[in-house]
């Protein structure tokens, strides 16, 4: 049965005096398929206000990201959205971001301020996910003005820019010729996931930088580090097996530190081991090693030597 004819029966139950249905969509296809009757769904924004979807699209096309603050892909995704919104808000095209899957000490509204993104935003949107049959994030919808949506982040597509460029396409198709926005010739470089990179212990899908890029700026830098030195006040935390271990590790004590907003910053994280010390590091503007966060943990005892910015 269609949506008319749903709602057809359900203002046929109200004359009669039955109960008044929902007007819902039948069940609706896989979730990265495209073709599902987009649920409605009430949400409040920053300032409190409640904002309503269909009413938020205006009857025009929209693009949902459902985006964790703390998410890296979503930092990764977020610079390519940013600019769909400045080239397509002309055609009454608007993006919005739902945040879901709060973590403590991690405010959306902070997170968008301190990238300088104007994304309209609305929170605590988990109730939104099983309607959506959100299977993982961020999850990004383009949907039709017939609240048809048209497409979706596939799971792993092979590069933000890849997602965006299937954006671009999808809007340019409901808008038409007249209102079609020109694709980019080129996109900016993706912005890599948070991988251990280096060292021994090294186990990625991604390959490592070259050794002589690393092992030199490492040596040097925890020749640095006497063997006494220490962060006082900081626990040992015994063992410590692998690069993704001294990477939450630092993190943890990061944004103890420093705050969440900066260490989300400095995403991607590298985890270096040179003999017994794992040296976890922060990714800088100037993409040069050493220049972002920086901590020098033991791997036999988890005895923190060093915590600090880089250069």
């Amino acid at each position: 049965m269609r949506w008319n004819g749903l709602r057809a029966l359900a203002l046929l139950a109200a004359l009669l005096g039955g109960p008044a249905w929902a007007a819902e969509p039948e069940e609706p296809l896989k979730p990265w398929d495209s073709g599902m009757y987009a649920p409605a769904f009430s949400l409040k924004a920053p300032d409190g206000k409640t904002q309503s979807f269909p009413e938020l699209a205006a009857g025009k096309p929209v693009v949902l990201m459902f985006w964790p603050a703390w998410d890296p892909y979503s930092r990764a995704l977020q610079p390519y959205l940013h600019s769909i919104r400045e080239d397509y808000r002309v055609a009454g095209v608007e993006v919005w971001m739902i945040s879901v899957r709060a973590m403590e000490g991690v405010d959306p509204v902070q997170v968008l301020k301190q990238r300088r993104y104007r994304f309209p935003l609305l929170l605590d949107g988990d109730d939104a996910l099983s309607l959506y049959r959100v299977e993982y994030t961020p999850w990004v919808v383009v949907i039709d003005g017939q609240r048809n949506i048209v497409y979706t982040r596939p799971p792993k597509p092979p590069s933000p820019a890849s997602v965006a460029d299937s954006i671009r396409k999808t809007l340019n198709e409901l808008l038409g010729a007249q209102k079609a926005v020109p694709l980019p010739k080129s996109y900016p470089p993706s912005l890599p996931l948070p991988v251990e990179l280096g060292g021994a212990g090294y186990s990625s899908p991604l390959p490592p930088l070259p050794q002589e890029q690393w092992q030199p700026w490492l040596e040097q830098y925890l020749a640095g580090v006497p063997a006494s030195e220490f962060v006082a006040g900081v626990p040992r935390r015994g063992p410590v097996s692998s690069g993704k271990a001294a990477i939450a590790i630092a993190r943890e004590l990061w944004t103890q530190a420093y705050g969440e907003a900066e260490v989300l910053a400095q995403a991607p994280y590298r985890a270096y081991r040179l003999d017994n010390q794992w040296v976890v590091l922060g990714s800088a503007a100037s993409g040069k090693l050493g220049d972002g966060l920086i901590l020098v943990i033991e791997q036999d005892s988890g005895r923190v030597q060093r915590l600090e910015r880089g250069n």
